[in-house]
């Protein structure tokens, strides 16, 4: 296997997939620990790698059309002699190709025609010949698969997502001003997800939230980004001045600080669990029509929620059940009050996350 001194990694969106890739890139440093080790990524998400230990540089790329231009000269004076292709779609492979880089590397089974433009195809495991969406392989697993074909050692893979100091500081100011006591543990909560079929029903995440923070020793936190500040205020009403109300109002780097300081997370099928079981707190998911064993909270000490509906996982965008939303709505209040009050009270779980994607699954 050659020594590779200058790599691209692409893996440009969504944030829940760049965290599943972060344990490559720990992969493929500690396998060249000389190389210089570039990231490809929108800008919309580069705070979360920028800093990163092992990362070198993040090149930000908006992948618009006038853009690729620049885009492809940058690329090509960057003289990388291996590209990683994560994402696995048609514009990163040609962007993989066009980089000018010897070796590009990606997954045999990409969508899109993306192998055309590969020097090198990784094969996924998949006995059952199914289609690439349906492989039933953990996202980190699978891309830690191309780690595992440039001789890296995957064993105990890890993610060493970077905490800002100024971030750190800045949530702690927060909390001293909402009155958080030093034995109180924060319940992280993101209600929202981008897609409708993905999201438990908001009234029974305000229900849930509303009980939590009745409880002694415990706050609740409410995370989500710009747009969804409309749904916090059935949130705020509820629970009143026992909510710390964080929509809309924090960076990435804030937000890997919220998600470190607390002791659980609830949330849907969405970036936030990611990132929380990243950084090693505990996580409660909510699953319907997505699979646990591809997307859900990697490593230990973490609940997902579902009901194993003859028709879930579906993976549609859209539900096609006549009870609609069924998987989901089958889900009841007490049962996420309980398991997350029950998460919130045992210790934190370890930052460097096993290997396997083992987690209890409650049905």
């Amino acid at each position: 296997m050659p020594e590779y001194k200058r790599i691209l990694i692409v893996k440009a969106s969504s944030l829940g997939d760049i965290v599943h890739a972060l344990p490559t890139l720990v992969a493929l440093r500690n396998r060249f620990p000389k190389a210089h080790i570039a990231w490809l990524v929108k800008p919309d998400w580069a705070e979360l790698i920028e800093g990163h230990p092992d990362l070198d540089a993040a090149i930000r790329a908006d992948f618009s059309l006038w853009s690729w231009p620049r885009l492809i000269s940058t690329l090509r004076h960057e003289r990388f002699d291996l590209v990683v292709d994560l994402q696995g779609l048609f514009r990163s492979g040609l962007l993989a190709r066009l980089s000018g880089a010897p070796e590009r590397i990606g997954f045999a089974q990409g969508r899109e025609g993306s192998p055309w433009f590969y020097t090198q195809g990784v094969w996924l495991p998949n006995p059952q010949g199914r289609p690439w969406r349906l492989i039933e392989m953990h996202a980190v697993d699978r891309n830690l698969a191309v780690a595992v074909h440039l001789g890296a050692d995957v064993s105990h893979p890890q993610f060493r997502l970077g905490s800002s100091p100024g971030a750190d500081q800045a949530i702690e100011a927060v909390l001293a001003r909402a009155g958080v006591r030093a034995d109180e543990r924060l319940v992280a909560v993101a209600p929202v997800d981008r897609l409708r079929v993905r999201s438990w029903p908001l009234d029974r995440f305000v229900e849930v939230a509303t009980v939590l923070a009745r409880e002694p020793g415990l706050r609740v936190v409410l995370i989500g980004g710009p747009s969804e500040r409309p749904y916090a205020e059935p949130f705020r009403q509820a629970v009143g001045e026992r909510l710390i109300d964080l929509t809309g109002r924090t960076t990435l780097p804030d937000l890997v600080a919220v998600l470190r300081r607390a002791s659980v997370l609830l949330g849907n099928d969405s970036a936030p669990i990611h990132i929380a079981a990243a950084v090693g707190t505990r996580v409660v998911a909510l699953f319907g029509p997505t699979s646990p064993l591809k997307t859900g909270p990697y490593g230990d000490g973490h609940v997902v929620l579902r009901k194993p509906l003859a028709c879930s996982p579906c993976e549609r965008s859209t539900c096609a059940n006549v009870n609609r939303y069924e998987c989901l709505t089958s889900i009841q209040v007490q049962e996420v009050v309980g398991t997350t009050k029950r998460l919130a009270s045992q210790a934190p779980a370890c930052g460097e996350l096993s290997r396997t994607a083992a987690r209890a699954t409650c049905t």
